[in-house]
C-alpha cells in the first residue's frame, strides 16, 4: 500500500516529462557532488557532472526534436546576443585554450560552460512548462537540507566526509563559506515564499527548511551573502506586501521564522561582529582625506578581505582602460588570472595574500568586463534586470540577493545553474 502511495506521489510530481525529470536530478545532486581525491575538490566535479548530464540533456532534446519534429519556441535575443559576444571574445582571446575550457581546477565560466549553460536553457524554454518549473525549483529546495545538515555538523566537527575538526566558518559541499552563502541567499527567498503562499500539506516543510537553510547560512559568517541575502528579503518584503493578502496562518509562520533567526544571530556571533567592524572600518578609510603618515614604513592592512577587494577591483579597471579590446571585448573568458598580472599593484603585497596568484577580481561585473567587455557587460546586467523584474514573487528577490553578492564574488557551478533555470523560468 505504501509503495502504491510512493508510486502514485511520484507520478503526479514528474508525470511523463522526462525533461523534468533529468532536470530534477540535475539541480538535486550538482550542489551536493564533492570528492576527496584531487586538487580541486567542489567546483571540478560540479561542473563535469554538469557537463555530462548537460549534454546528455541537449543531445536527448536533438534527438527528439528530429524524431517528433515540433516547434521551437523563440528565445531572449539577450541571452543569444550575450552568448555570441562571449564566443567573439573567446575567438580573439590572449589564451584560446583557458577561454575554451575555463581557468584549471575550475573550468566554470569558460566557453563550454557558457555553451552547456546556453543548452540547458534553450531545452527547458521549449520543453519545461512553467508549472514544472516550480517543481524543478522545489527540487532545488530539497538540497538545503542535506547542505545545510552537512554544514552545521562542520560547526561542531561532527562529519563523515572532512577531518572532524570544527570550523570557523561551514561551507558544507559547496567548498568555501562565501559560494555556499551565496546559493542559501538565493534559494531562501523562494523557501519562505512557498512557506507562506502554498496552501497545501506540506507547506510546512518550507518554513523547515528556511529555517534550517538560514542557520547554515549565518555559519558562514559572509558579508556579502549576509547583504545579499537582506536586500533579496527587503524586496521580497516590498514586492509581496504590494500583492499578497496574508493569512493568519502565515501570519503565525512568519512569527515562528522572526523568532528563530532572531535566536540564531543571538546564539552564534562567532566571528561576525569582528568582520562588521571591519566592514566599517573599511569604509571610514575609503571616504577618509586624513591620512596618518609612521616612521615604520608599510605594514598589513587592519582589514584584510575590504583592503584586498578595493585594491583588486582598482587594478582590474586598470587592466580594462589598458586597451580599446580589452575595454569592448575583453581579454577571453578565464584570463583574467594571466592578463591581470601586469595591473597588480604594489599595495596588495601588504597583505595576507601577498604570496597569491590572484585569479578572480571579486566581482563578477568587474570580471565580465575585463573578460568579455562592456557589450557582454550590459547584456548580463539587462539579463538579470529582464528577469527580476518579472511579475513573480519569488524570481525577483532571489535574483536580487545574487546581484548584490556577486558585488563581492562570482557565482559558481550550483549558483550559475540555478541563475539558468531562473532566466529560462521568466522566459516561458
Amino acid at each position: 500500500m505504501k509503495e502504491a502511495a510512493r508510486k502514485s506521489f511520484l507520478w503526479s510530481f514528474f508525470g511523463e516529462n522526462i525533461y523534468l525529470v533529468l532536470f530534477s536530478i540535475l539541480v538535486f545532486l550538482t550542489p551536493l557532488i564533492t570528492i576527496s581525491e584531487a586538487n580541486e575538490l567542489y567546483e571540478f566535479p560540479k561542473m563535469f557532472f554538469v557537463y555530462i548530464l548537460g549534454f546528455f540533456i541537449i543531445a536527448f532534446f536533438f534527438t527528439d526534436l528530429v524524431i517528433h519534429r515540433f516547434k521551437l519556441k523563440k528565445i531572449s535575443s539577450v541571452v543569444a546576443l550575450f552568448l555570441a559576444l562571449v564566443i567573439i571574445s573567446t575567438i580573439l582571446s590572449s589564451d584560446i585554450y583557458t577561454s575554451v575550457f575555463g581557468y584549471y581546477t575550475r573550468f566554470n565560466d569558460g566557453l563550454i560552460s557558457y555553451i552547456v549553460y546556453f543548452g540547458l536553457y534553450f531545452v527547458a524554454v521549449n520543453k519545461i512548462r512553467k508549472e514544472d518549473f516550480i517543481k524543478i525549483l522545489k527540487v532545488s529546495l530539497l538540497t538545503i537540507i542535506p547542505i545545510s545538515i552537512a554544514g552545521i555538523s562542520q560547526k561542531f566537527g561532527i562529519t563523515f566526509i572532512w577531518p572532524h575538526i570544527p570550523v570557523e566558518r561551514v561551507f558544507s559541499t559547496l567548498g568555501q563559506p562565501n559560494w555556499l552563502a551565496q546559493y542559501l541567499a538565493v534559494l531562501l527567498p523562494v523557501s519562505l515564499y512557498f512557506g507562506l503562499c502554498e496552501k497545501t500539506k506540506i507547506s510546512l516543510t518550507w518554513v523547515f527548511i528556511f529555517c534550517l537553510g538560514f542557520f547554515c547560512f549565518w555559519l558562514t559568517y559572509s558579508l556579502s551573502g549576509f547583504l545579499g541575502l537582506a536586500v533579496g528579503l527587503v524586496t521580497f518584503v516590498l514586492f509581496f506586501a504590494a500583492k499578497e493578502v496574508l493569512d493568519r496562518k502565515a501570519f503565525l509562520r512568519i512569527l515562528i521564522i522572526g523568532i528563530f533567526s532572531i535566536g540564531v544571530i543571538s546564539t552564534n556571533m562567532g566571528i561576525f561582529k569582528p568582520r562588521v567592524n571591519d566592514a566599517i572600518f573599511d569604509v571610514k578609510k575609503l571616504f577618509s582625506f586624513v591620512q596618518r603618515v609612521y616612521a615604520a614604513g608599510e605594514s598589513y592592512k587592519i582589514s584584510d578581505p575590504g583592503y584586498i577587494r578595493k585594491e583588486l577591483w582598482r587594478s582590474t579597471f586598470l587592466l580594462i582602460k589598458s586597451s580599446a579590446k580589452n575595454m569592448l571585448i575583453g581579454t577571453g573568458p578565464e584570463t583574467f588570472p594571466y592578463a591581470y598580472q601586469p595591473f597588480r599593484g604594489k599595495e596588495l603585497n601588504y597583505s595576507s595574500e601577498w604570496d597569491f596568484v590572484l585569479n578572480k577580481p571579486h566581482n563578477y561585473y568587474l570580471e565580465i568586463w575585463s573578460e568579455c567587455g562592456i557589450f557582454a557587460l550590459f547584456l548580463y546586467v539587462v539579463l538579470i534586470l529582464k528577469s527580476a523584474l518579472s511579475s513573480h514573487y519569488f524570481v525577483c528577490p532571489a535574483l536580487v540577493a545574487f546581484a548584490v553578492t556577486n558585488i563581492f564574488g562570482w557565482p559558481v557551478v550550483a549558483t550559475a545553474l540555478l541563475f539558468w533555470i531562473f532566466v529560462a523560468y521568466c522566459d516561458v
